[in-house]
């Protein structure tokens, strides 16, 4: 592949015979008149260079912004300037992927004249720089610590721990140190060979988190310091460097960084015969010693509800394994976050803040770059549905809320009966009680400080009636025989049934609602109805509700009023209070589609015999036309009317000959041929 260089601006002029275009102040980083541009070192995003300048012996720091793919005018107030004094100067700086975190070996003299380097860093939290810190043991020691290098997942820092009696003052160690999950750093190893041989110095780590470049003095050399591409597969094993021929020539080139945005490297470059001649150069080196390909993912964490920026915790979890891979963090003023993957495999994404909700997505590393916003809340919208777990109806109820055990002053509002709407704030355990007479508590809990993706929920509250045993006793069924009992609440709007079914002796039990009015209904097969209604009273009397049912066999010969069998006054028309009984005779006779049956009217004393005979006749073939009109065989019914002739009861008084006004079945046969 033939060189390929970048011409950073007209009239720039080259140095000899490297292939490089100096940086001037008419260059990619303007700089003010009469300095010069000795450094650069560029944040894996691409968006903030750090380019350290020189007038005679006077050195300072620009911080350069990108826009629009270019860095804008440099500003001198930024924090490394800030600690250079005479006691004091930062140097080589390494950006996190963001550009929020500076480290930077800081050069200290002592009182006696002495030097000495150690790695520290600076932090930007909340818009805001924190004061130096300086890394522990783990990393600096009584040697010369320098170059330090962050990896962009912000998890590995390398730096280099200068030697005596190298072939350059500047040689040194590779080192490697790993964060420790609580934010320390482990005790620092030496990189393995191939890579320290002796004279190693400022390394870079590229986006891809595994390409390294770094300056060396190796043999093959170009002449002093060279640049060299590293591949780290990992912690273990490291491809042997290879020189980047197209870049290296007669002169240290060292300090090399990446810009990701133009997929090219600066260095400083040093002219072997003026050693104080440094100048900050850049360059296009080959494809293949070009770092692999990484996904930057980058945006802004808002709050849903106003849309202002919040600083969120990220969190990068394996889709497959569940191991967390790297965490990273939104910036709490602006609410930007920047950071790279190179990860072949999907992993998640999860954006959160401290009682926020995470906002959870699935990402493939890809070629391009994702710029996304993400919006978390901290307050989740609750709908309560209250309502009867037998009627399905709504319930108007008192509702009382504590979070993490504390009772709240939480008011939900009931918009339509029985449903409720309120707000909650996420990050606490809330626990719900719901209570209304007459009903059992419901009680249950909503769990917001743990993880919450969705900003609105429903809750169905199915609560439970008082209720009383209710003790049924059936009388009349042969030995070991069972029967189902229907039992419907007729106090409610809406007709609720339940059955039940007795035992061998023609016992059960059921619980039924306080308050509540029943019909009860027992039908068997082959014996004669029970209908009653009951009433469970609201304040239990200490005892079981019992109910005796007795019913009749059906048999030739057995007689069964009907009741509420009404006429019209003197008239054989069937008033429609009539209708409910009726059915259920029809029902008896489906049921028990064997037998025949009479259907008998009687009447009062009042009138003549032959009067209330014909009356009678009539009324009883009323009767059995209604019934037949329902599906019943004509074949199996006989109408006749008794008249007067078989009361009750003596017909002396009103109540009495109530009474003998009636209508009756009779059991013909128990073996129809129908």
């Amino acid at each position: 592949m033939k060189k390929k260089f970048l011409i950073l601006s007209l009239g720039l002029a080259f140095a000899a015979n490297s292939g490089f275009a100096q940086i001037t102040n008419s260059g990619a980083f303007p700089v003010p008149e009469g300095y010069k541009a000795v450094s650069v070192n560029i944040s894996a995003n691409g968006q903030i260079a750090i380019v350290g300048i020189q007038k005679n012996d006077e050195f300072k720091y620009l911080y350069f912004k990108r826009q629009n793919g270019n860095f804008t005018a440099g500003n001198e107030n930024n924090p490394l300037n800030a600690l250079i004094s005479k006691n004091i100067i930062p140097l080589n700086p390494s950006q996190s992927s963001d550009g929020n975190i500076v480290y930077f070996a800081c050069e200290e003299t002592y009182e006696d004249g002495t030097k000495n380097t150690d790695i520290s860093y600076i932090e930007k939290i909340n818009g805001v720089w924190s004061q130096k810190i300086t890394l522990n043991k783990n990393v600096n020691t009584n040697l010369n610590e320098q170059y330090p290098a962050i990896s962009p997942d912000g998890n590995t820092l390398y730096f280099t721990r200068l030697v005596d009696g190298g072939v350059d003052k500047r040689c040194g160690n590779l080192f490697f140190c790993n964060r420790l999950p609580g934010g320390e750093w482990e005790e620092a190893k030496d990189v393995p060979e191939p890579i320290n041989l002796g004279c190693e110095a400022s390394p870079y780590v590229c986006p891809d988190n595994k390409t390294i470049y770094i300056s060396s003095i190796r043999e093959g050399g170009k002449g002093g310091f060279d640049i060299y591409y590293v591949s780290r597969l990992n912690e273990k094993v490291w491809v042997i460097p290879i020189a980047a021929d197209t870049i290296n020539f007669a002169a240290d080139e060292m300090s090399p960084t990446w810009d990701s945005q133009k997929k090219s490297l600066y260095l400083a470059f040093q002219d072997p015969k003026k050693k104080n001649n440094v100048t900050a150069a850049e360059g296009i080196i080959p494809g293949n010693l070009c770092p692999t390909k990484a996904t930057r993912y980058y945006g802004k964490t808002l709050d849903l509800i106003n849309n202002k920026p919040i600083g969120a915790d990220i969190t990068v979890t394996d889709v497959f394994s569940s191991e967390v891979l790297n965490k990273f963090k939104s910036d709490g003023i602006t609410g930007e976050y920047d950071f790279f993957l190179s990860n072949t495999s999907s992993v998640f994404l999860d954006y959160s803040a401290p009682n926020y909700s995470h906002a959870i997505v699935e990402t493939l590393p890809q070629d391009n770059e994702v710029k996304e916003d993400y919006k978390i809340f901290n307050k989740v919208s609750l709908q309560l549905n209250v309502f009867d777990s037998d009627m399905f109806e709504a319930l108007s109820s008192d509702i009382v809320i504590t979070a993490d055990g504390q009772k709240t002053n939480i008011k939900p509002t009931e918009f339509s009966k029985g449903r409720y709407k309120m707000e909650l704030p996420v990050g606490k355990n809330y626990e719900f009680t719901i209570s209304k007479n007459m009903y059992m508590d419901y009680i249950f809990n909503m769990d917001l400080s743990q993880v919450v993706i969705f900003d609105s929920f429903e809750r169905d509250a199915e609560l439970v009636s008082d209720k009383s045993k209710v003790k049924f006793q059936v009388n009349g069924l042969a030995p070991n025989m069972t029967t189902e009992i229907t039992i419907t609440d007729i106090s409610t709007e809406s007709k609720f049934t339940t059955s039940v079914t007795t035992d061998g002796n023609g016992n059960c039990d059921i619980m039924l609602r306080k308050g509540d009015t029943y019909k009860i209904s027992i039908m068997a097969p082959g014996y004669t109805m029970f209908e009653k209604d009951i009433n469970v009273p609201k304040v239990a009397k200490g005892e079981d509700i019992l109910v005796i049912a007795n019913i009749t066999k059906l048999e030739e010969d057995v007689k069964i009023e009907i009741p509420n069998v009404n006429f019209e006054t003197n008239s054989f028309t069937l008033d429609a209070s009539s209708y409910e009984p009726l059915n259920k005779v029809v029902t008896l006779l489906k049921v028990n589609s064997q037998i025949e049956i009479e259907l008998s009217a009687h009447t009062d004393d009042r009138g003549s015999d032959d009067y209330n005979n014909k009356l009678s006749d009539q009324r009883a073939a009323s009767v059995a036309a209604y019934i037949t009109s329902k599906g019943i065989d004509p074949a199996r019914l006989v109408s006749k009317g008794y008249g007067k002739s078989q009361p009750l009861v003596p017909n002396n008084s009103d109540e009495n000959r109530a009474k003998n006004r009636r209508v009756e079945l009779k059991i013909l046969s128990t073996n129809s041929k129908q």
